[in-house]
């Protein structure tokens, strides 16, 4: 089962849509939900994927979401996950990266520019349009971690961890307007 963890992204349901068409049973918990509530779950789990939202990480309480990466961080949960926008950032916040205002709030169509193909970008052209909102965005990634993509306004439009499979992209795979966005989720899904 894939666990969704919805931070308040208008897009959450897309994530499990997608999930759902590739065959994979998913689940959405609400980043408020009490840790007792998903305590269970998480021992019948495959994955874990943070969606977007509307907050800024460095501003207060991250919810489960915040748990589940400090879990993960001291290896009391190794399940294979990927952060979208919010979830992204809230990786690279709790594990020692910098998250700050974009320099360029833009919300929309950007050309991402992929840097090392790695697991998530397998058999995905080099260069392609996503739907991005870079109000926030990671300004510098953990020590422990690699920048995967970039695009003009992005240094690190996606990034993941060098010996663990933790993965976060900026943008959104999720929406239509995301060329090849299903491959990326499906290329995380089947690790």
């Amino acid at each position: 089962m894939i666990l969704i963890i919805d931070n308040g992204s208008q897009y959450t349901h897309l994530i499990k849509r997608n999930c759902r068409d590739l065959g994979f049973e998913t689940q959405i918990v609400d980043n408020k939900s009490p840790y007792l509530d998903v305590e269970k779950k998480l021992q019948k789990l495959q994955k874990i994927i943070l969606s977007g939202g509307p907050s800024s990480v460095y501003k207060g309480n991250n919810g489960l979401s915040e748990l589940i990466v400090k879990m993960i961080d001291l290896g009391k949960i190794d399940y294979p996950v990927l952060g979208v926008c919010f979830g992204h950032q809230l990786i690279a916040h709790i594990l020692g990266g910098k998250v700050e205002k974009g320099k360029s709030a833009e919300y929309g169509l950007a050309k991402i520019v992929v840097d090392q193909e790695d697991i998530l970008f397998k058999g995905i052209p080099k260069e392609f349009n996503a739907w991005v909102s870079h109000y926030d965005e990671v300004k510098e990634i953990p020590s422990d971690f690699v920048g995967l993509a970039y695009s003009s306004t992005c240094k690190f439009e996606a990034m993941r961890h060098k010996t663990r499979k933790i993965f976060g992209v900026q943008f959104h795979p999720e929406v239509w307007h995301t060329e090849n966005g299903e491959k990326i989720l499906e290329n995380f899904l089947r690790l």
